[in-house]
């Protein structure tokens, strides 16, 4: 980038057209996420043919990983609102700062991450998420090796989170998604063997995670360091108040609510394998298929985060408000005429990872039950960037609790237990809570008091930050 590079992002994103701009931003991420829907789907095809239940063994360590990480996740979100608004405000002099700051505190977090979860990983899958007997080993050696996987996700989370913060959503998602076509090409070694290469189940799909993390991670730092040799990135012991203070009020509620999301599916996974091992495969063959029409466009929700925060910081309210209800009705279109699609061809798609009849049906049952809400969900995904960008976090995080906490939880295990709906009540319970989730979300969007810049303003903008390509 020129050193009038940066501006020309932000121009674009604080005065140009908002859906090509909205497109512009999220097609990498998109495609990104096309990407890795490409890989979950190829990981339990694979992991399919090593076992029938194996491709559970993913599922069960996801909600675990998401818990574990809120803390790294609060910190970066909190710091792209604070970097998006400042490059929306023109304050070029405290990108290099807090770019330190945010790297130093992810790397030092996701260590001791690592360490907590060697320490206590057997007890959480053999004593709270209760792993069903038949595939308790295999979940075991995944988590021994996916441990190290938290090791590489605080910067390459942080790094990320700098680069996007300018507008730069090309290049982390041209890394994310180069890491999961070399993942495409090493799940099949790794997992059913090739070679000199044992068999290793769901111990090499975490394997072949865990190698294109690093090299992805490793990448993205030369980059970086290429590219941008006016960003000073580097380890420091400058953690001052003020910053500190603003990634805790901006991160917390992040915190808390990635946290609680983390948990809520662990005690949902938990719920799932009372009922067995088939309804536990059945419940992660369901969620492939139904990522199938929107996950894709998760990434779009992300760039609309960018889009808020600079909008915020150059003063434009009106704007940020009209480019999250745009994104809204767009999401909501694209999410209906996939969940169309998925749920006319639900039966052919369950067959490419199930051949027990048993699990097929539930599977079947699942979909049929949660494709119609899909759209729903997509707009509490919506919420969530809403307020990552524009730093008011309380309202997303209490409409995410009461989804998962109140409704999947606690309503899910009344019907399935105490009035005797079995599985079919944790399915039903799920679509309820998207769809109270999805429409206090876009009642917020619409109306919420999101639309002021959490920035501080008395100080004049900086001139331009030297940026080369």
């Amino acid at each position: 980038m020129s050193p009038s590079g940066i501006d020309k992002y932000r121009d674009s994103i604080v005065s140009g057209p908002i859906l090509p701009t909205m497109l512009r931003l999220g097609l990498p991420l998109m495609l990104t996420d096309v990407i890795m829907l490409v890989y979950n789907v190829t990981d339990a095809y694979w992991l399919s043919r090593y076992s029938q239940y194996a491709l559970a063994v993913p599922r069960m360590n996801w909600p675990i990983f998401l818990a574990f990480v809120s803390i790294v996740m609060g910190i970066t979100n909190a710091n792209l609102a604070m970097l998006s608004q400042y490059v929306g405000a023109k304050r070029y002099d405290k990108v290099s700062d807090v770019s330190s700051k945010l790297f130093t505190l992810c790397t030092a977090t996701s260590t001791a991450l690592f360490l907590i979860y060697e320490a206590f990983r057997h007890h959480i899958f053999a004593y709270l998420i209760m792993v069903p007997s038949e595939i308790l080993e295999e979940a075991l050696g995944y988590a021994e090796v996916i441990a190290f996987d938290f090791l590489a996700f605080g910067v390459a989370m942080s790094l990320a989170t700098i680069m996007q913060s300018f507008g730069d959503t090309r290049t982390p998602a041209a890394l994310m998604g180069a890491g999961a076509l070399m993942n495409l090409a090493l799940d099949p070694m790794f997992i059913i063997g090739l070679g000199p290469i044992p068999a290793m189940g769901a111990r090499g799909a975490a394997i072949a995670t865990v190698v294109t993390r690093l090299l992805s991670g490793m990448i993205m730092l030369r980059i970086i360091m290429a590219r941008y040799p006016e960003v000073k990135i580097g380890f420091t012991r400058k953690i001052d108040r003020d910053w500190l203070l603003l990634s805790l009020k901006i991160g917390i509620p992040i915190t808390i609510m990635t946290a609680s999301d983390g948990f809520a599916f662990i005690f949902h996974q938990a719920l799932v394998n009372m009922f067995g091992v088939v309804v536990a495969a059945a419940f992660a063959i369901g969620y492939i298929v139904l990522d199938m029409a929107s996950a894709v466009l998760r990434g779009f929700t992300m760039s609309i985060s960018i889009m808020v925060g600079q909008n915020l910081g150059a003063g434009n309210s009106s704007r940020a408000r009209k480019t999250a209800l745009t994104a809204a009705h767009t999401i909501m279109l694209l999410v209906f005429i996939g969940s169309i699609v998925v749920y006319l061809g639900r039966n052919h798609l369950i067959s490419v990872f199930a051949s027990d009849g048993a699990v097929m049906l539930e599977a079947e049952r699942l979909v049929s039950i949660i494709a119609w809400i899909l759209p729903l969900m997509m707009l509490s995904f919506l919420g969530m960037s809403v307020g990552r960008g524009s730093g008011h976090t309380v309202v997303p995080t209490v409409v995410n609790v009461v989804r998962f906490w109140v409704i999947r939880i606690g309503l899910g295990w009344l019907a399935a237990m105490n009035l005797g709906m079995g599985a079919a009540g944790l399915w039903m319970t799920i679509a309820l809570s998207e769809l109270i989730g999805g429409a206090a979300s876009y009642i917020w969007v619409g109306k919420g008091g999101w639309t002021k810049a959490v920035i501080k303003r008395e100080l004049q903008p900086a001139g331009p930050l030297n940026i080369k390509q």
